[in-house]
């Protein structure tokens, strides 16, 4: 979470990846201070029962409302651990909302003793850092998952690990650094992973039932048999920024996943990605690999990769392709002169709405606000003026009020940014308005930069760009639709969208995502007025049976559309029959390779001059 560290890091700030030191984060802020519960960070004294208490204390089973767990904060400093940290609650079940966050990336290091007991066997390994799912449907072992052993599912909802290093001790062969599991809203962020010759089996470990979506960004591993190895066919994993060298066995290892990778660098001798099992589906766009690829029974693309001529499937972007962008960063204040938005007379948890109080705080001239961890009802929109360059919302929620203002719109953002001036970035919120009814999270309609990350959307529309507004950078987000307008790019890494009907509406913008992961019964875009997206990786998931024949994927009027993605089926019925619906013409599924029920999907494109290809 990017709280705890001064300068912003996004996808759209990519000159800002590096690590920075910051101060404590505020007292009232309500994340839990490892030094509270007994840890010393000097690299003498085993710190694991302090580490498990503070995690334990993050928060209990809080159900289907499940972004509500507080963040645990590790200030700089050496942990020594001795045994593997994960979240249970009270009663011994495993839990979701595993949220680690460290000072630094350079000096809040978790280091695993020297032979330490349990960690030695590579046939049995063992994580230093393990995150797992909680129990909301289903029994224990639906789906043939080992929830009571391994903590398995897919309701490993809000684990986070970012700003830190892991450090595997001399005797560990069997030492996993992070055995990582997570659904819908998860990240690993601004990571170092580390293992001295002959220690750690493997450095970032996403192989039980089932990871994804999730996203992995500025991430290095150094060491380790194998680096990064992922399993199971759903629901998808996003790679930004990352470095690998040093590897014995494999680099990355897939087996079945749809993994979408954005600038991989891998060095050594061991191969590069081994991508094993029939539904493999490995899209990398921008790399060096010093090593071959082997692409197995599956498929792995490639755009702008530079690797040895072998195993992989060039792909060629188009020169209307939109691109990432580059916007100012927000201003690099310590967190001692963040505003709370308490001051201003909206306190967390309060059982009236707060609107006036977080009115208040927004137009007090600060630049940074953030918003305590708790929930926040509102009976009415909130203006968001040009001052405020940073909101940090702690992961709390934004809730409209059950008695709301008659003037107040289900159309209107709950956030509105309609100024223009600098960048605005909008972190760690949920907005929650279930079973209320339809509403809009966020509407941009003035010109400024905004970037929002780590956001969940409940029972909402996530944002509608006008068309008068300002490029819009999404990082890490779930679960509503998104509607765009306008000539301004919009930009998405890891886009997590469920339900039903049309999930992106775009009338004439230039859109990119990099990891696009749908589940529902929909149209994925509706491409209109001329606009141009591209989707490179990710994974289409209709799970559910359609009523009638069911729709197209997308929808391409007088626009430009490319896509690459790989189809997961649940159950034959459950599949797309038509992927493009292009100006009267089709491009059917069927014309495509083979993933089981599912179909691989490297390149589909449309334009206006031509005829839909693949």
């Amino acid at each position: 979470m990017r709280f705890a560290v001064c300068a912003l890091i996004l996808a759209a700030w990519p000159a800002s990846i590096q690590a920075v030191k910051a101060g404590p984060l505020p007292a009232d802020a309500g994340a839990i201070d490892v030094r509270a519960f007994g840890a010393k960070g000097d690299g003498t004294h085993d710190d694991t029962a302090a580490l498990l208490k503070a995690i334990a204390a993050s928060g209990a089973d809080t159900g289907r409302t499940f972004w509500q767990d507080r963040p645990v904060y590790l200030p700089d400093g050496t942990y020594l651990v001795s045994d593997t940290l994960l979240k249970r609650y009270a009663d011994g079940r495993f839990g979701s909302g595993l949220f680690l966050v460290g000072q630094s990336r350079a000096h809040t290091i978790i280091r695993l003793a020297d032979h330490a007991p349990g960690f030695d066997d590579p046939g049995k390994p063992r994580a230093v850092v393990f995150t797992t799912s909680k129990q909301i449907d289903g029994t224990p072992t639906s789906g043939g998952k080992d929830y009571p052993g391994l903590g398995e599912g897919n309701d490993a909802y809000m684990n986070f690990v970012e700003d830190l290093t892991i450090e595997i001790g001399e005797g560990n062969q069997g030492a996993i650094g992070i055995d990582y599991l997570a659904n819908n809203l998860g990240a690993i962020r601004n990571v170092s992973l580390t293992a001295p010759d002959g220690s750690g089996a493997v450095g970032l470990s996403m192989t039980r039932k089932w990871p994804g979506p999730a996203l992995i960004r500025n991430l290095s591993i150094h060491g380790f048999d194998t680096g990064i190895a992922t399993a199971q066919t759903e629901y998808g994993l996003t790679f930004d920024h990352i470095r690998l060298a040093g590897q014995r066995s494999a680099a990355i290892r897939n087996d079945q996943n749809a993994l979408s990778i954005r600038d991989l660098e891998i060095t050594g001798s061991a191969p590069a990605i081994v991508n094993q099992g029939g539904k493999g589906f490995v899209a990398v766009d921008g790399g060096k690999l010093e090593s071959a690829i082997s692409a197995g029974t599956g498929m792995v693309v490639g755009r702008d990769l530079h690797a040895p001529d072998q195993g992989w499937k060039p792909i060629a972007a188009a020169s209307w392709t939109p691109k990432p962008f580059d916007v100012a960063p927000p201003p690099e204040l310590p967190p001692a002169r963040w505003s709370s938005v308490a001051r201003y007379g909206a306190p967390p948890d309060s059982p009236q709405a707060v609107t006036d109080g977080l009115r208040r705080a927004f137009a007090s001239g600060e630049a940074v606000v953030y918003l305590p961890h708790g929930t926040y009802l509102i009976d009415d929109a909130v203006e968001i003026p040009a001052t405020v360059r940073r909101i940090v919302g702690m992961n709390s929620t934004i809730r409209v009020a059950p008695s709301r203002k008659p003037g107040f719109s289900r159309t209107a953002g709950m956030l509105r940014v309609a100024s223009t001036g600098e960048s605005l970035s909008i972190e760690n919120l949920a907005f929650d308005n279930t079973n209320q009814g339809s509403q809009l999270a966020v509407e941009v309609s003035g010109g400024r930069d905004v970037a929002l990350s780590d956001i969940v959307s409940a029972g909402v529309v996530l944002l509608n760009r006008g068309k008068d507004g300002g490029r819009v950078h999404l990082e890490n987000v779930c679960c509503g639709r998104i509607e765009i307008a306008g000539p301004k790019p919009v930009d998405a890494l890891q886009f997590d969208t469920e339900g039903g009907g049309t999930r992106i509406l775009n009338r004439g913008s230039p859109l990119s995502i990099l990891g696009l992961k749908t589940e529902g019964v929909s149209t994925i875009v509706d491409n209109q007025e001329g606009a141009r997206t591209d989707i490179f990786g990710g994974l289409v998931y209709m799970v559910r049976d359609p009523q009638g024949a069911p729709p197209p994927a997308f929808r391409n009027s007088g626009s430009y559309l490319s896509a690459a993605f790989a189809e997961e089926v649940l159950k034959p019925g459950n599949q797309y029959r038509v992927y493009l619906s292009h100006d009267g013409g089709a491009v059917e599924a069927k014309d495509f390779p083979e993933r089981g029920p599912g179909r691989f999907v490297p390149s589909l494109t449309a334009s206006p001059a031509a005829a839909p290809s693949q």
